[in-house]
């Protein structure tokens, strides 16, 4: 027994329908994207920030992959800098 397929215009109109009820739970959910998205950004900012603060006060390198071929070194403390004169 063969399968009855839908007319080109069944589709049309079913495809419409999910498209309309896809645009629809898009729209619900587009403000809880948008948060999420300034989340990430906000997090990724703060990962750097404490990536800076590490190398300033302990001499840490990022362990991101891009920094793999450098050593951690000692910083130089707020005391010894007078010795550089």
């Amino acid at each position: 027994m063969t399968k009855k397929t839908e007319s080109p215009e069944q589709l049309i109109q079913r495809f419409t329908k999910r498209s309309m009820q896809l645009q629809v739970r898009k729209q619900e959910i587009q403000s809880v994207y948008d948060e999420y998205i300034k989340l990430e950004r906000d997090l990724t900012r703060l990962e750097g920030s404490m990536q800076a603060i590490e190398y300033v006060a302990f001499g840490k390198m990022p362990g991101d992959g891009n920094h793999d071929k450098f050593k951690d070194h000692k910083p130089v403390r707020h005391n010894d800098l007078r010795s550089l004169d």
